[in-house]
């Protein structure tokens, strides 16, 4: 036999010398196995053989079954109170016209203010509020795809008693003898609920407690932030919020903080961070970020040094004590080479004032404290950090939860109420939530869904969604907002405020409880304070001030002695899209690739590199997990970038009740969690089980090969050279002239350097223009819908390789091969551009994608619109045509709303302004990275970046002339590294 043994073999090869292609998308890639390059030889993944592996019912579950809720008639249904709309609505404005509604949500941890989209009373789409602090106008991919939570057809829809159909009327029964029995001190009655961001929660929560002494009052989330709140404790002897100010900072440490993604206020994170890395300014900030596992962040990073999770604090320490810090000792080296800690102390020690450093959840109090000691001594606090008192008093969630899984094992809850939760999934396994829920007398469940908590209780109550009902909540800057609903409910269910004023005998409206909570601050024009917090989706004067603070040393004596860590360590994140299990019905978030995996419809246990060498572990291998007598079985994932020593499994699936799509995927990692060690443990041991899980992947979807698509230099080569991004190809005459244009020529840039590859646009798109889900065997096929998708590239090193994002929509090509080679028309060229597809000629000859280079072309392989479900039916953009089986689609550049912009313009006699049409990809960035415009126009936004030296074209030398283009990335590694940055 000649060429290497095995895949491992060759991969051993390649983690020895570092050789292969400099871009790489899969380790197959990477070693050039036989059966990768045969693979790209196929034209198009698409033509893989239909088989028909699901029969009709399945294919229905996937679609959303379609007899659920069939002639629904609340779905048309305008909200039932007069709210005031963000925008002004002009006198006789047309029933066709969308209208848009201030409201905020809480999505995956975050809390941001939002605008809905409605027609005619339907809610259709989700933007930022550029009102609010924390938006800016952006939105999270979670935050886009709350609008299809809301129509889910899942969704429980009406009390159930027992398992039986019930009402609110019998529910009301069994209340009023509840408040008459705990009327005298409320002993044995209990309530669980999530953090309270909701000011007007926490007064009803403090109007319980005052009608029910005895009672008590628990709050539990499996994702929390309770060791940045111990850690501000232990540093200034009181729990704090903080407030960082990315955009001030120079020299940025995250000690595995992901901040691009998954921590409280990312949104505005992305934003201040991508400020500070402008090539044109003078100041380009630099990120270093220390991790065991792969994060958007790290992604980000200019110098990226994995480590595993256990060593993080003692690369504090030592970082520390070499800036000097007194009482700072390492004790033992975190195997950080030293001249990098050297080169990254003397950067901090130079940006006094002007640097950040910050502590990730997964790491211990202590650690939080030292990053806080840290900033202080480098002038920081005041500056790009500040910090605040948290409104509500903080108990830890492990706390809260012991507490009351202690009383439920003690027999002293005899009535629980559970708010909008799941604990009986979402806990660690060795609280053993289900077995003690089962010994409560009265067990009474609130929640959007049917889940593993409404089976285990007797009641189980249809929570309203946000979009439904009213009420606040508090962004991570402590900036309140109200939630306002834009649509009447569809089903009959309440929010948790009117279920504590069910107990609590409260008459109020919900709107009028809101306003209650708010009123001290609403001066002498109650009326007026209030209509401007709904017009503006913000309340004014709510952020609490900035407090000052000193860091109290005596923490330091009290930092545990390193201990040995033999064997693996296990780590717990939330999944980038289903979070802690929330979101497992919603297809949208299911199908929507992972941003580092690009896994989708599954969670994994990631590996290293060289821990899949040593165990002999391939992609979908099945592994068992085994830790302090806890096991489960999970397919591994091989991470370049990850930690060698550390396993890292992702929270959210394994979930046995959940809805028609979230059941029965991937495997539940609460199975190996336990109180004690919610984020870490060691001791891990793995073995092989010989089985194999087939993953639903799209890394290895519609490869570009052989080509350069990313490009990027470091920030002194750019200034040396502002064309070094240009020197990778040159462009051939073309025989052809241009092709004329009209009053407009629409283009778009994507800049690289603002890239977070975070996937809103992704979520965005598919929401605007009513794309479909496919399912986990059609994206195995390659048959995923997407228009636009995050491809993800590795540079160099798999123990450590740089790692960079792209969006690729539709390139909208001057000389485009498509249109050349559809036999009827079906896509054509318009006067403004635009590579329009005409639904209605289309046959399906595919030939379009075929001879598409950038592989943006999505075919209806089958019927994957559901045309029955009346929810699914109302939640779609009625601008936007639903496409059936046999016909092609793709990016349109959003055509629907340019042409909005043209009515508008024509009917007040003038062109589209510059920045009067936004793409939805480019509404919902975060960062801004994405720029849409006329091209024609050379003050438009668009025209100056593609006069940016940095702008180049993807695969230019074809000569398709792209409208769409992209702007290279630049690191600013510092200079005694950049050999291995």
């Amino acid at each position: 036999m000649t060429g290497p043994r095995s895949a491992m073999d060759a991969l051993r090869g390649q983690l020895a010398d570092a050789r292969g292609p400099r871009y790489w998308r899969a380790l197959e890639e990477l070693i050039e196995q036989p059966a990768w390059r045969s693979r790209l030889q196929e034209a198009f993944p698409q033509l893989s053989r239909l088989e028909p592996k699901l029969d009709r019912r399945g294919f229905l579950k996937l679609l959303g079954a379609s007899l659920a809720l069939a002639g629904l008639g609340a779905c048309s249904r305008p909200p039932q109170e007069q709210i005031v709309p963000w925008v002004r609505r002009p006198d006789q404005l047309p029933p066709a016209l969308p209208r848009f509604y201030a409201s905020t949500l809480a999505c995956a941890g975050d809390v941001a203010g939002v605008l809905v989209e409605t027609h005619q009373g339907r809610p259709t789409k989700i933007e930022g509020n550029p009102a609010h602090p924390m938006s800016l106008g952006a939105t999270t991919p979670a935050m886009q795809a709350a609008v299809l939570e809301l129509w889910d057809p899942d969704r429980s829809q009406g009390p159930v008693h027992e398992g039986v159909a019930s009402s609110w009327d019998a529910f009301g029964d069994e209340v009023r003898g509840l408040a008459a029995r705990f009327a005298r001190d409320g002993r044995g009655l209990h309530v669980l609920s999530g953090r309270l961001d909701s000011p007007t929660l926490a007064a009803q929560r403090d109007a319980w407690l005052a009608r029910f002494p005895g009672a008590q009052w628990h709050a539990y989330e499996a994702i929390d932030e309770d060791n940045a709140l111990a850690g501000a404790q232990l540093a200034f002897g009181k729990p704090l919020c903080a407030r960082h100010h990315l955009d001030r900072a120079q020299v940025i440490v995250s000690l595995e903080a992901d901040f691009l993604a998954s921590m409280p206020g990312s949104l505005r994170h992305g934003r201040d961070f991508i400020t500070g890395r402008d090539p044109a300014s003078d100041h380009f900030n630099r990120l270093y970020v220390v991790e065991a596992s792969p994060t958007l962040t790290g992604a980000k990073a200019d110098h990226r040094w994995p480590l595993a999770s256990a060593q993080v604090g003692t690369f504090a320490l030592e970082l520390g004590e070499l800036l000097g810090l007194p009482g700072v000792r390492a004790g033992q080296s975190s195997g950080i080479p030293q001249r990098r800690l050297r080169a990254l102390a003397q950067d901090l020690d130079s940006r006094h004032g002007g640097s950040l450093v910050l502590a990730g959840r997964t790491q211990p109090p202590w650690v939080h404290a030292l990053a806080h000691l840290l900033n202080e001594a480098l002038g920081n606090v005041g500056r790009t950090v500040e910090y605040y008192a948290p409104v509500e008093p903080w108990t830890s969630s492990a706390t809260s939860l012991h507490e009351l899984t202690e009383a439920m094992a003690d027999g002293r809850v005899d009535t629980l109420l559970i708010l909008d939760g799941n604990p009986a999934y979402a806990t660690p396994v060795d609280a053993h939530f289900a077995t003690h829920l089962a010994k409560v007398r009265n067990r009474i469940h609130l929640g959007l869904y049917r889940d593993e908590t409404a089976v285990a209780c007797q009641w189980h109550l249809p929570c309203a969604h946000p979009l439904e009902s009213w009420s606040d909540l508090r962004a991570a800057d402590g900036t309140a907002s109200a939630v306002q609903p834009v649509i009447a409910p569809l089903y009959d269910a309440r929010s948790a405020h009117e279920l504590l004023a069910m107990f609590l005998g409260d008459g109020q409206s919900p709107r009028a409880r809101v306003q209650a909570t708010w009123r001290a601050q609403a001066g002498t024009d109650p009326e007026a304070f209030w209509t401007a917090s709904l017009q503006q989706g913000v309340i004014a004067r709510s952020a609490p001030p900035a407090q000052a603070v000193q860091v109290d040393h005596g923490f330091l004596a009290r930092i545990p002695a390193p201990a040995d860590q033999p064997g693996l360590e296990l780590l717990f994140a939330p999944d980038p899209t289903v979070w802690d299990g929330r979101y497992a019905n919603n297809g949208w978030l299911q199908e929507c690739p992972k941003p580092l995996t690009t896994l989708t419809w599954s969670n994994v246990a990631l590996v290293s590199p060289e821990l899949a060498l040593a165990h002999d572990i391939k992609n979908g291998d099945a592994i068992e997990l085994r830790i302090d007598g806890r096991h489960t079985q999970a397919p591994a994932w091989i991470m370049p970038g990850q930690a060698a020593r550390s396993i890292t499994v992702l929270l959210g699936y394994g979930r046995r009740h959940a809805g028609r799509l979230g059941e029965q995927l991937g495997f539940d990692a609460y199975a190996l969690r336990s109180t004690d060690a919610p984020w870490r443990t060691d001791g891990l041991r793995i073995n092989r089980t010989g089985a194999h899980y087939a993953l639903a992947t799209t890394q290895r979807h519609h490869t570009m090969e052989g080509r350069a698509p990313v490009r990027n230099a470091t920030l002194d080569a750019f200034r040396t050279d502002p064309a070094v991004a240009q020197a990778h190809a040159s462009v051939p005459p073309s025989l052809y002239p241009d092709r004329p244009h009209g009053e407009y020529a629409w283009g778009m840039s994507v800049d690289l350097n603002a890239c977070i590859g975070c996937g809103a646009c992704t979520i965005a798109c598919q929401a605007e223009n009513n794309i479909p889900v496919v399912g986990a065997e059609e994206v195995e096929r390659g048959r995923e819908m997407h228009w636009i998708r995050i491809d993800r590239y590795y540079e160099g090193d798999a123990r450590a390789p740089r790692i960079h994002h792209q969006p690729v929509p539709c390139m909208h090509c001057e000389h485009a091969p498509c249109e050349v080679v559809c036999p009827v028309g079906a896509t054509v060229h318009d006067s403004e551009g635009l590579n329009v597809q005409v639904y209605n000629r289309c046959v399906g000859t595919r030939f379009c994608s075929n001879n598409c280079p950038y592989k943006v072309r999505r075919f209806n392989f089958l019927q994957y619109s559901d045309l029955h479900t009346e929810t699914l039916k109302a939640q779609r953009n009625p601008d936007v045509s639903v496409r059936n089986r046999g016909v092609m689609e793709k990016c349109t550049y959003c055509i629907q709303r340019i042409e909005t912009a043209h009515v508008a313009a024509d009917r007040e006699g003038r062109r589209i302004a510059d920045g009067e049409v936004l793409t939805a990809c480019q509404a919902v960035c975060p960062t801004q990275a994405i720029v849409f415009g006329d091209q024609q126009d050379p003050a438009s936004a668009v025209s100056r970046q593609k006069a940016s030296p940095r702008n180049y074209a993807l695969l230019e030398e074809l000569n398709t002339r792209p409208h769409t283009t992209y702007l290279a990335a630049i690191r600013n590694p510092h200079p005694a590294l950049e050999d291995d940055a």
